[in-house]
């Protein structure tokens, strides 16, 4: 129904420049970005202004907003769920100051975690909003998957907080991991200048966007060492420079995961400085000279433990980010002498080399892992037929199964030792993108298309190679039950628990395993977690 609305205001209302629709209705993107991603697929075709459309699809002025809180909403601590006002199936996770009041606006950031944890980002970024005074609000429903799903948790949480709270217009903010992260990449573009800036972690734009001229927001990019996105992170640089996107790409030690909470205040913090620069919040000397002698301190430290690469970026971005706001004449001399060095430009050869090895192995192995039977089936108890085409193909799959594992092998080897190595990354992105694909694809197989089997080859694959993890055996006790082996199920859950998994409400809720309840190695493993 909105989206139809929404086309007979464009037609009606086409006559207006988008200019002046963004310029009168520009807070509305806001909460209407979700309906833009859907509305965009009935309007391909026509590749007509969805962007500027959506702003006529609002009833409410844009003097409108509700700014009441109710007293009831706990401030200086998280609050786990918060239902909004016109949907109690969509919920957020929410942080408001400790000294939040309605009298004035205040900078809100929202949340995009792919598997819908919305305090989790919550409780990365808590400590940067308490200290420089932002609302933070993390989807409890946004989740990769369908597009939908994530639209319509965007458009509710938006909306109920624009009714709940007092919120500075100039001052949006988004951020989401992996698929979060492209999830918030596309609201950015799709509402324009609703958003003043996105924080990217582990992941970029979604496919078929590139960064453009057309887009006014700032971008901060986090990735781990040995995030399997690391490249793409990295990659980005030279087409944000040439869209003229202002941006800062941040490295942790870490891999596929939200930023830790330095790098989380790292991103506020130069959020802020760049809201200083463009007149979006008064100027705070206290906070230039504070953040400018942190960031100094933290580049001599990295020099002197000979780590001229680090130093060099946090330089550079020094120079660029601090322009305008004081002399950076000398910081700008640093990142140039750095850069012309031997250490920096070896560094950089080896980083570009990490890449291309990555992207080698990638290709050895996706062809070997997509090759593999997907139907459950692994060869017992099949006719022997001994024609010379069976044993020809059985050869063939065999020896692709063999040279799988030897790889597997040989990857695991490598992303266990001890010490930090090009061979060590390498192994550690390559393995945590073939886990994270085949936990996504085993999900699917299980949870969207009913195919049991091939849900349990799939996830097989993935705890053999992350078999750390808890999730995957959680998955694969779901798949078995559901397939109706009993005995594998509990034998998957008993291994999931003793792996770390803890949500019990995941699996006394989940119907699967009403046929095992009764099992008396069932009630005493989950008994575990009663405990």
């Amino acid at each position: 129904m909105e989206a139809t609305t929404a086309l007979r205001f464009v037609l009606s209302e086409w006559t207006n420049s988008p200019q002046t629709l963004l310029r009168k209705n520009a807070r509305r993107l806001l909460e209407l970005a979700g309906v833009l991603v859907l509305l965009s697929e009935y309007l391909a075709m026509l590749r007509i202004v969805v962007i500027v459309s959506l702003v006529l699809l609002v009833s409410l002025s844009p003097s409108s907003q509700a700014t009441q809180q109710p007293n009831a909403i706990p401030k200086g601590q998280i609050v786990e769920r918060m239902e909004c006002l016109n949907d109690s199936s969509q919920s957020y996770a929410l942080y408001l100051p400790s000294n939040y009041t309605p009298d004035r606006k205040w900078p809100i950031l929202y949340a995009l975690d792919p598997g819908a944890r919305g305090k989790t980002p919550v409780e990365r970024f808590k400590e940067a909003a308490e200290k420089y005074g932002w609302i933070l609000a993390g989807s409890n429903n946004s989740r990769n998957g369908p597009w939908r799903r994530a639209a319509d948790a965007w458009s509710a949480m938006t909306k109920d907080t624009l009714q709940r709270f007092s919120i500075d217009d100039n001052r949006v903010y988004a951020t989401g991991f992996s698929g979060g992260a492209r999830m918030a990449l596309q609201f950015a573009q799709l509402c324009q200048d609703c958003l003043a800036g996105v924080i990217a972690c582990g992941a970029g734009f979604p496919g078929g966007l590139v960064p453009s001229t057309a887009m006014h927001f700032l971008f901060f990019g986090t990735t781990g060492t040995y995030d399997f996105n690391f490249s793409e992170l990295r990659g980005l640089d030279d087409p944000l420079t040439k869209a003229g996107i202002i941006h800062r790409i941040d490295v942790f030690d870490g891999r596929h995961e939200w930023p830790p909470i330095a790098v989380a205040t790292a991103a506020i913090e130069w959020m802020e400085l760049h809201a200083m620069k463009s007149g979006k919040r008064p100027r705070d000397d206290a906070f230039i000279d504070a953040t400018w002698q942190q960031s100094v301190k933290q580049a001599g430290t990295l020099e002197e433990s000979k780590k001229y690469y680090e130093a060099y970026r946090i330089y550079l971005d020094l120079s660029e980010s601090f322009k305008g706001l004081r002399d950076v004449n000398e910081v700008q001399k640093k990142a140039s002498q750095l850069g012309d060095s031997r250490e920096v430009k070896d560094a950089i050869r080896e980083e570009q080399q990490q890449i291309r090895k990555q992207r080698e192995i990638e290709a050895q192995l996706q062809p070997l892992i997509g090759a593999l039977p997907r139907n459950g089936d692994d060869g017992s108890g099949r006719e022997d037929t001994r024609s010379s085409a069976v044993v020809s193909a059985n050869e063939a799959a065999m020896n692709r199964e063999n040279r799988l594992q030897a790889l597997l092998s040989q990857l695991r080897k490598q992303s266990k030792s001890s010490e930090d190595s090009s061979a060590r990354r390498v192994a550690r992105r390559v393995l945590d993108g073939a886990f994270v694909a085949l936990f996504e694809q085993g999900s699917s197989f299980l949870q969207t298309e009913k195919h049991y089997r091939e849900a349990i080859t799939t996830l097989k694959l993935a705890t053999e190679i992350n078999p750390d993890r808890p999730g995957p055996f959680f998955y694969l006790a779901w798949a078995y039950a559901a397939s109706g082996d009993k005995k594998k199920s509990v034998q998957a859950l008993s291994t999931a628990i003793d792996k770390g998994f803890s949500d019990l409400t995941a699996i006394s809720n989940n119907k699967a395993f009403d046929p095992i309840r009764n099992d008396p190695q069932y009630q005493q493993i989950v008994g575990k977690l009663k405990k």
